[in-house]
């Protein structure tokens, strides 16, 4: 672009103390033939979050700090640091994950300028688990090559979310008025702009997504519980304003939301199936 930045970094940030100057350096570090920014929205964290990231808005010329006097929430932040960008493509990344590709952006940028057609590409990643200190690819069979609607609707979760390049065209103007109330909000403007065309993946791993085992929603089976009932909800609004095709995609992904509900709900009202499934499967282990 011949005025303002190519690329715009969309980072938010709460009680992040611990990552986020990890983030910022993985953001700084990138090598681009075009100007980019980082436009932090630091939710008034509890912690020394904010400080980190003034020291870094008074060193770089291309950090933006957007600094509520009072939190936000997630998804209010997220819209508001969101529109705040003023690039061609916006990227994203949370304050508790991390670029390892200094040439990220860069390859990403060059496949979105040759494919304008594309609203948004991805790419691999690497998981850390923090309580274990295990590291893992987040994709492990996931190719090179074009997804659309129905499989961010059918599949397991496959984007990683400081992965994502976006085509600042392709965005929802104005968002419906669903999307604030939204459990996920990379799920949600993913599906939102899959609708505007196919998008990419590419097979390297760029970035770091950091999770806590202990925290995850697979260990937590009553947040769990409450995120798949707002998926129920992000699935119903998606759908009313879309094609017979993806409506049908969507009824087949809320059947399985469901179902997901219902197991979820038996593990929460009878937690002695879970031991008594782990006792099963310890004495089959033993005798075989």
């Amino acid at each position: 672009m011949k005025n303002g930045f190519t690329v715009s970094i969309c980072m938010i940030t709460y009680n992040h103390e611990s990552y986020i100057k990890q983030a910022i350096e993985g953001v700084l570090m990138q090598k681009t033939n075009f100007d980019f920014e980082l436009v932090i929205g630091e939710d008034s964290s509890t912690d020394s979050t904010r400080l980190i990231c003034e020291e870094y808005k008074n060193q770089e010329i291309q950090v933006r700090l957007l600094s509520p006097e009072s939190n936000l929430g997630v998804m209010p932040n997220f819209i508001r640091t969101l529109q705040a960008c003023t690039g061609k493509y916006i990227a994203l990344c949370e304050g508790d994950d991390y670029w390892i590709d200094p040439l990220k952006l860069q390859k990403q940028v060059d496949f979105l300028e040759a494919n304008t057609n594309v609203p948004f590409c991805f790419h691999n990643a690497k998981t850390h688990f923090i309580d274990t200190n295990i590291v893992e690819d987040f994709n492990k069979k996931l190719q090179t090559g074009y997804f659309a609607t129905k499989d961010l609707l059918l599949k397991e979760w496959f984007i990683p979310t400081a992965s994502l390049l976006i085509q600042k065209f392709y965005l929802p103007n104005p968002f419906p008025d669903w999307f604030s109330k939204v459990y996920s909000g990379d799920f949600a403007l993913e599906l939102l702009l899959s609708t505007k065309g196919d998008f990419y993946y590419i097979d390297e791993k760029m970035s770091i997504y950091r999770k806590n085992a202990l925290n995850s929603l697979s260990a937590n089976q009553t947040t769990s519980y409450n995120h798949l009932l707002k998926k129920v909800i992000l699935l119903q609004n998606f759908s009313k304003s879309q094609t017979i095709r993806i409506k049908l995609d969507v009824i087949y992904a809320l059947f399985i939301t469901r179902l997901q509900i219902f197991r979820a709900k038996i593990y929460l009202n009878i937690p002695l199936t879970i031991v008594i499934k782990d006792q099963f499967k310890r004495i089959f282990l033993k005798n075989n």
